[in-house]
This record gives C-alpha cells, sequence and structure tokens, in this order.
C-alpha cells in the first residue's frame, strides 16, 4: 500500500512538471529575460515558484502585477521591437555578461533567478535578493560582490521599466521554470 501510494505522488509531481515544461520547453521558445523566484527556502506553507518578468523576441511580456513582491498575480502584454532592441543594449551595458561570479546562494534561503539569453550570450545568475549586513553575499564583500549586485538590480530595474501600459490578465499561474530557462546549475561563486 505504501508503495501504490508513493508511486501515485511521484506520477502527480511527474505530472506538474510536464505541465510546466510545455509552456515554453525548448531554447527556440526560451524568453530571451526572465526573473523568477524558484524557492522561498525553508518558509512553512510556501506557494513558490513566482515569476517576475518574462520576455520573449517576439515582444511578449508576462510580469507580477506588483513586483515589488512575489505572488501568482500575472498580467501580460506586449512590446515593440525597438523597446526590445533598446532594453537588450542597455542590458548589455551594465556589464552582466562579464560577471566573474553568478551564484551566491545561502543554505535553506531563498533562491531567485535571473536568464539571459540574447545576442549569442547567455547568463544564468542565482541571489537571494537579502541585502543585510553579515549575510551572504553581504559578508565582506568583494569588488566582483558588489558588481554582481549592482548588474542584478540594474537589469531588474530595466526589464520592469520595460512593461507596457496595456496589459491584460495572465489566464495561468507560474508552475515552475522550464529546463530550457535553466542555462547552468547553481554552482556557488567566491
Amino acid at each position: 500500500m505504501k508503495l501504490l501510494l508513493n508511486i501515485f505522488v511521484l506520477s502527480a509531481l511527474a505530472c506538474v512538471g510536464l505541465r510546466a515544461e510545455t509552456i515554453s520547453s525548448d531554447s527556440t521558445n526560451r524568453p530571451f529575460l526572465a526573473i523568477w523566484m524558484d524557492s522561498e527556502g525553508l518558509r512553512l506553507g510556501s506557494e513558490a515558484p513566482f515569476l517576475r518578468i518574462a520576455i520573449w523576441n517576439d515582444g511578449r511580456i508576462v510580469f507580477a502585477r506588483d513586483a515589488s513582491k512575489w505572488n501568482h498575480e500575472l498580467l501580460e502584454g506586449r512590446i515593440d521591437a525597438a523597446r526590445m532592441d533598446e532594453l537588450k543594449k542597455a542590458i548589455e551595458k551594465t556589464g552582466v555578461f562579464e560577471l566573474k561570479g553568478n551564484c551566491y546562494l545561502v543554505p535553506d534561503a531563498p533562491v531567485d533567478c535571473e536568464m539571459l539569453d540574447f545576442g549569442g550570450k547567455q547568463q544564468m545568475l542565482y541571489w537571494d535578493e537579502v541585502e543585510t549586513a553579515g549575510y551572504g553575499i553581504n559578508i565582506a564583500p568583494k569588488e566582483s560582490h558588489l558588481k554582481f549586485k549592482s548588474c542584478w538590480k540594474e537589469v531588474n530595474r530595466l526589464a520592469l521599466e520595460a512593461i507596457p501600459k496595456k496589459s491584460q490578465p495572465y489566464g495561468e499561474q507560474f508552475q515552475q521554470a522550464p529546463r530550457s530557462w535553466r542555462l547552468e546549475s547553481p554552482i556557488q561563486s567566491e
């Protein structure tokens, strides 16, 4: 009986993963920019993951109704090609593709992700957005840590500025980032 229950639970979890995977499972349909919370860490009752914003090369954009908090209220809209090109150029100028480190996580803490894929360049960043002194990346920060945080914040700012004025409710809940969004695994940087 216990074996059957385990098989049922694993099957249900696999189905949830497959459904999320169909949203954008291959790299040809991957957004060029996505920012999401993968996990809230060891928080009881967590409803993560949450999407802050994702922008595709065709101008489609899905974003949080309120980007200042992680939740499931999503909107969708479109941006034109000129605005998209502007955004990509501005992101490239931040230096995000030249960062020395890309992963600054703390055990059992939230995992936030930033994925960029355009102009023949890719970057996958992991952080928890916590800026408390003496915590994580803020313990004796090096110049590379400060540059990472600066790029993270600037990419977020630029992406959120691209949100169109006209939008409508997005009909689905963000269930998990497809595998194609994970350009590399979270391996802790120095």
